[in-house]
């Protein structure tokens, strides 16, 4: 009843609709509405009531919630379960734990906060309350376990997508799991498997999304290095809107790799590429090395030309840690 009486207000733009109106279209009384609204402006809703006019939508507080986000969805049937934690440790933690319970392929595991948010290497991910994206994807992909680490860069892509759509800016990728606007970080990825022998169990992608973050939300070591869309557009966004957004970018892009592998998603981040034909050192199981990354092959590793040396290298892992001309 609540979301039916939001997408009447919202329908209107701010405009006051009838008690009686609303209560036509619920199929209920102007009481039952009445009590409707007063749910509502508990939840943070702001709801502007007026004797002989009705009822208008001043504003919303930016709340993920699941009818809300599934509402925006274009590929509903891709999903199939929404875990919501105001607060949790880790998404990753959460989405791993559900899938040994048997949680099925397409679960969604999303968190307002998190205390003990993770980037690759063990690196802390700061996740404040209320202003970013902190979710991660439970997937169980028919596909050889060799294979499972090419879906962060599909991740990447559907992410790079999906951040285009909604802010109107272009993204940059930086292999193999970070995404950046204007020349700062904005997301990363972190994707952790279970495998038996020979076989691929599940696939947890953990995704966190500087969305509505200021320079304030950023510890102080960040702030000339992190971004968010907030930071990069001047403008908020609704969290729920750019999550669906995230979710059937990401339902589009797994398509595509499952009928074809990372092949068909390469020219979408080669044109993101941050890293293709620049000067770079990489931190190798054998050492920091320099060199020239000449962008990524259809099996998502990073092609590079070491120092003196002859041809090129396929680098399957590795970090990034300085980028130049």
């Amino acid at each position: 009843m609540g979301d039916l009486l939001l997408r009447i207000l919202e329908k209107h733009q701010g405009r006051f609709v009838s008690g009686e109106e609303i209560g036509r279209r619920m199929g209920t009384s102007r009481a039952a509405v009445w009590k409707q609204v007063g749910t509502l402006r508990r939840r943070g809703y702001g709801i502007e009531g007026a004797r002989g006019a009705g009822y208008r939508l001043l504003g919303r507080p930016d709340v993920i919630e699941e009818a809300d986000v599934l509402s925006r969805l274009s590929s509903r049937s891709f999903w199939n379960t929404f875990l919501f934690f105001p607060v949790t440790d880790s998404t990753n933690s959460r989405a791993a734990e559900a899938a040994e319970r048997g949680a099925t392929h397409g679960t969604i595991v999303c968190a307002d906060a998190q205390t003990g948010g993770r980037g690759r290497f063990d690196r802390r991910w700061e996740s404040p309350p209320g202003v970013n994206l902190y979710l991660s994807l439970l997937l169980r992909p028919p596909v050889d376990p060799r294979r499972a680490p090419q879906l962060t860069l599909v991740t990447a892509v559907a992410l790079a997508k999906a951040v285009e759509d909604v802010a109107g800016i272009p993204s940059r990728l930086k292999w193999p799991n970070d995404l950046y606007l204007e020349g700062k970080k904005a997301a990363g990825i972190l994707a952790e498997m279970s495998t038996d022998a020979d076989r691929l169990r599940h696939v947890v992608i953990g995704v966190g999304l500087n969305v509505n973050a200021e320079t304030h939300h950023f510890p102080e070591n960040l702030r000339k290095t992190a971004t968010s869309l907030r930071l990069a557009t001047g403008r908020a966004f609704r969290r729920a809107e750019v999550l669906a957004r995230v979710l059937d970018r990401f339902a589009e892009s797994y398509r595509e790799f499952l009928a074809g592998g990372f092949a068909p998603l390469l020219p979408e981040w080669n044109r993101r590429s941050l890293l293709a034909g620049k000067r770079v050192m990489v931190r190798c199981p054998d050492g920091d090395v320099r060199g020239t990354a000449a962008g990524v092959d259809e099996a998502g590793m990073l092609l590079f030309r070491r120092d003196g040396a002859k041809g090129e290298e396929r680098l399957s892992g590795g970090e990034v840690l300085e980028v130049g001309e």
